[in-house]
């Protein structure tokens, strides 16, 4: 049982939150600078300035499990401010990039301390709550990262406009010092018992292969002809280090996809269910933001601003249709969900001109896509925790997180893929194809949620695995009290 003042639980849900936070932010807030990218870098094509989204996705990805892990075994705390410390930094070297290939190394560390922020801050949230209370930490933290993964192109919109995209990855320095400074204060020190076994970390790496090689494949596949050997040289590494991690994590202690989960029927259909949401969801974020600055000519901050109704939307439904998902099963919200997120795809392809008509057409469809979106996402991420056993709650959140990041690849490099290098004519059709294939990718995640057992507002009917005395990574019941 957790017996922490209410002051002293505030201030680490406030820091654990804003960690959390800026790595979820960062997810998404570069999606508008792309167009100032290409400004800078001018004989980078989108392909190439894809790899600034896709670099962070694949390392935030691959990392988050194993992380998590790791920061059991090591102390959770020191490894929320070594990832916090790691993500500033890297944030301060991504904007001294100055070329695209740096600047994408500096992604890809900037994400490998968002995966550590990440898992240790849900675990350092959950100890200072009551197992009673739990449902409602998890939602919060939940709402927390959808809210800032939305914001991120508005956020952005506002700081390019100010001083270009460099300002982006600037105004993390400040932040994260604050929060590094805060952090010290109120956090306090927690591990598992010795004796855990190392996380596979090789299996991490061969992971982030498998996704960065299929996602190489995809946006470069046009390019170098879909049956040449580049391309299907890519496609057979990706499905051989796939397959590597498939051998590695059922024979590792400790792996970065745990077999025990992937057979609790809720947790697997739940997750597959995330990912292809997740491609739609990330593919339409960007393509708004080509849409708008390519075609209807806006400028960086008004087009972050004219994305912002989406997340505003997401956020005011996210937190009703969780409380619904209780009382109806997160089955027929998620559904629902979708279908309307699909819906407003589907007009964002069909019904958006190619004239500027912010009030009569973009906002409109703007709130339903932030509608479909918020009570899809949440949902999905109960559903794949409804069966979980609490000691593996926290990795099971890691996994689920791991599988929308994946996702967020895959829409990002697929989308590219889709809109290929059409001529300025030809660009507003390419991008509405761009929203169909969205539209499109919702129909199968739309089909594995109908597989999900409904009845009891959770996945599996099982009871929530925050209503018991929860014994995973973070919880009071376990945790062994540590100095630094």
């Amino acid at each position: 049982m957790s017996s922490r003042p209410p002051s002293r639980r505030r201030s680490v849900t406030a820091v654990t939150l804003v960690g959390a936070f800026m790595a979820f932010l960062d997810a998404t807030i570069v999606n508008i600078a792309v167009p100032d990218m290409e400004t800078s870098f001018p004989r980078n094509s989108l392909g190439d300035l894809s790899w600034v989204l896709n670099g962070y996705n694949i390392a935030f990805a691959a990392f988050l499990v194993p992380f998590g892990r790791l920061a059991d075994r090591w102390g959770r705390k020191r490894s929320f401010l070594l990832g916090l410390g790691l993500f500033t930094a890297a944030s301060g070297l991504c904007a001294l990039a100055g070329s695209v290939p740096l600047l994408v190394a500096a992604r890809v560390l900037q994400a490998v301390g968002g995966a550590l922020l990440v898992p240790t801050s849900l675990a350092l949230l959950l100890e200072v709550f009551p197992a009673a209370r739990r449902a409602a930490a998890v939602a919060a933290y939940g709402a927390a990262s959808a809210v800032a993964a939305g914001i991120g192109p508005s956020v952005g919109g506002v700081l390019v406009a100010l001083r270009g995209w460099e300002l982006v990855f600037l105004v993390n320095l400040p932040l994260g010092v604050v929060t590094a400074v805060a952090g010290r204060w109120v956090l306090t020190e927690s591990r598992e018992p010795r004796g855990l076994p190392l996380p596979d970390l090789p299996g991490a790496g061969l992971l982030g292969i498998a996704v960065g090689a299929l996602a190489l494949a995809a946006v470069k596949g046009q390019d170098w002809g879909w049956g040449t050997r580049a391309t299907l040289g890519f496609l057979a590494l990706a499905a051989a280090a796939l397959l590597a991690v498939a051998l590695r994590s059922a024979r590792h202690a400790a792996p970065v996809v745990d077999p025990a989960l992937l057979r609790l029927r809720s947790f697997s259909v739940a997750n597959a269910a995330s990912l292809l949401f997740a491609i739609a969801f990330f593919a339409t974020l960007l393509c708004n933001v080509l849409y708008l600055t390519a075609v209807w000519d806006y400028s960086t901050l008004r087009a972050g601003l004219a994305v912002t109704p989406a997340p505003i939307a997401a956020s005011l439904v996210a937190l009703p249709a969780e409380r619904l998902a209780r009382r109806l099963g997160a089955r027929a919200v998620c559904v629902a969900g979708m279908l309307v997120f699909a819906a407003g795809t589907c007009l964002y392809g069909t019904w958006i001109g190619p004239h500027p008509d912010f009030a009569g057409a973009w906002l409109p469809v703007s709130a339903l896509t932030g509608i479909g979106a918020g009570a899809s996402l949440p949902g999905l991420g109960a559903a794949a925790l409804a069966d979980v056993p609490p000691a593996r709650f926290a990795v099971g959140t890691a996994a689920n997180s791991a599988a929308r990041q994946t996702g967020a690849v895959l829409g990002v490099a697929l989308l590219v893929a889709a809109v290929g290098t059409p001529t300025p004519d030809a660009l507003r059709h390419a991008l509405q194809r761009g929203w169909l294939f969205a539209a499109a990718c919702t129909v199968p995640a739309i089909l594995l949620t109908l597989c999900l057992t409904g009845g009891t507002g959770r996945a599996g009917g099982a009871p929530a695995a925050a209503e018991d005395e929860v014994s995973a990574p973070g919880s009071a019941a376990t945790l062994r009290r540590a100095e630094p």
